[in-house]
């Protein structure tokens, strides 16, 4: 007799009392079952997929990272068949940025009015390719599981990556489509070489694979001793690497790591800070300092490597995790306070160097839990807990820099520890603790902006600074009292007014500053990519609201 194919073996009747489907072998009339309770016999494909609510098991979690990774490396197969094409010229300044003998220099008045010279044209104008089309900002397969556990969704990677499936409008704002590759251009003419400043200099190659081992780092070359940039090159470079990203990050002294320093110290940081101005200024050279900055390890370098990067790349967990691990092993929280009369200026200079780095990763630490709910790496200890006055202990007159490195590690800290308090009262809403809780939360963040703009004050604090520690205040006030926001959501109840009203000032004020402020001193490109998720965090926010 030949098989009957059906798409199910039992009808739903059958399948909803879970017993065998008999009589309806054929296919032609109604199973014994449905016949005799006069139902109508259907027989439906099942629908398998994963419930909501339900975890991947392992062997399924494993298959999707194995299916993600070939469909993502035969894009880069496709990608690479295709050589990208050069920026198209701007006037005198194509492909390359000024750099006559007046270049910039800390102190000098060429750049009083907050202007750069012309920059190249951004990797991902017309005439370049864009980076793949999976933004996922570091969310593996194995963050489907945290949306599921209670509170889940008050994460805001979480919240960021819900609105960019639901909302095509949203999804092209983070992650436009990709252009069809443009058709390679023919080689330049050398009257056209001849307009670029860069074209002056050999060819760049391509990096050079991953060497790993003591012997092959030995043999390793910088951008500099592989012909790819010049000293003026570099020195430009570093100058606006001081002017344009490390007022974001503040990680680097700029009476330290001068070019002779770095380079002398370790290649790794010169070529990670090189490789950060080139995304911007040079961005025909941004891949292959890429390629050729993962060769070493260092700390400073871990941590500049997971500021500036490009969407697709998935490794600042991986990066910060190497160097929270050596900051340790390192000792460089070893807490000292103020200058001893045994310390010279250099020993001076790199001690407050190792604290600074240390504080730093302390603050990106703090940063990443509370972006991607992940467990933070680096526990508190005597440096940070003396970080309140750290940047008085750097000597007269004071930094603007170290009034930012200590007032996040402050407004970290305690946002991490409201956050726990604010998440243990989480299904408590009976009585009234959270609201106290989050009463006490509001009232700490004012009395840490009072207090801050007070010591930028005295340290002589630019608009862009104020701007940026207001901004990373409303983002934590916006997180926190979403968390109240987000309980009465989950258990279909009234979330608190006050509660409401901060967030929904919170996040207009934050995207305000991005939009204004920042882009009214031209420093919003410039910006890492917390602002990125801080700014898309604030936007989900207020779409939520809306509706």
């Amino acid at each position: 007799k030949a098989p009957v194919v059906r798409g199910a073996r039992a009808c739903t009747v059958c399948r909803q009392a879970k017993m065998k489907c008999v009589g309806a072998e054929d296919g032609n009339g109604p199973c014994q079952r449905c016949k005799r309770s006069g139902s109508e016999c259907i027989f439906e494909k099942h629908r398998r997929g994963r419930k909501p609510g339900s975890r991947l098991s392992e062997a399924s979690k494993m298959l999707r990272r194995l299916e993600k990774g070939l469909s993502s490396a035969k894009a880069k197969s496709q990608t690479t068949d295709t050589p990208l094409p050069r920026a198209p010229a701007e006037g005198s300044s194509s492909g390359a940025y000024h750099s006559g003998e007046d270049a910039y220099s800390p102190g000098s008045s060429r750049f009083q009015n907050n202007e750069l010279p012309p920059i190249s044209a951004a990797p991902y104008q017309e005439g370049f390719t864009r980076p793949s089309a999976r933004t996922d900002v570091d969310m593996d397969d194995d963050d489907d599981d945290e949306t599921d556990r209670p509170g889940g969704g008050m994460i805001p990677l979480n919240a960021i990556r819900k609105e960019r499936e639901r909302n095509s409008y949203f999804r092209t704002i983070l992650n436009p489509e990709v252009p069809e590759p443009s058709p390679p251009r023919a080689p330049p003419s050398a009257s056209e070489r001849s307009v670029s400043h860069a074209s002056s200099s050999p060819v760049t190659p391509p990096a050079p694979p991953p060497t790993l081992g003591v012997a092959g780092a030995t043999q390793l070359k910088d951008p500099v001793e592989l012909g790819w940039l010049d000293d003026k090159d570099v020195r430009n470079l570093f100058d606006f690497f001081y002017l344009r990203l490390n007022p974001f990050i503040n990680l680097f002294d700029p009476a330290l790591h001068s070019t002779e320093y770095v380079r002398g110290r370790c290649k790794l940081l010169f070529t990670t800070m090189l490789m950060a101005s080139c995304k911007f200024f040079k961005p025909e050279l941004y891949d292959q300092l890429s390629g050729l900055a993962r060769e070493f390890a260092v700390v400073q370098a871990f941590a500049c490597l997971t500021y500036w990067k490009e969407p697709t790349d998935s490794h600042v967990w991986t990066y910060i995790g190497y160097a929270a691990r050596m900051a340790v092993d390192l000792r460089l929280n070893r807490y000292v306070g103020r200058r001893g009369p045994q310390e010279n200026e250099r020993e001076f200079l790199e001690r407050r160097n190792r604290e600074r780095t240390y504080l730093v990763l302390f603050v990106h630490d703090r940063s990443l839990s509370m972006q991607t709910g992940k467990s933070w790496m680096l526990p508190d200890c005597e440096l940070v807990r003396n970080a309140g006055t750290w940047h008085e202990d750097g000597g007269m007159p004071m930094r603007q820099e170290d009034v930012i490195v200590a007032a996040f590690v402050r407004l970290r800290r305690d946002a991490a520890e409201q956050a726990e308090t604010l998440r243990r009262t989480f299904h408590g809403r009976g009585d009234r603790s959270q609201d106290h809780q989050l009463s006490l939360a509001n009232a700490e963040l004012d009395e840490w902006e009072r207090k801050w703009y007070r010591e930028m004050d005295r340290a002589g604090g630019d608009t862009f600074r104020h701007s940026f520690l207001k901004l990373f205040q409303l983002y934590v006030r916006l997180f926190l009292n979403g968390i109240d926001v987000h309980a009465a959501t989950l258990q279909l109840s009234r979330p608190n007014k006050q509660a409401l009203l901060m967030c929904y000032h919170s996040a207009l004020d934050e995207l305000r500053i991005v939009a204004k402020d920042f882009a009214k001193i031209h420093m919003l490109r410039y910006g890492q990519d917390s602002i990125t998720v801080m700014t898309a965090y604030a936007a989900v926010f207020l779409l939520r609201m809306v509706r």
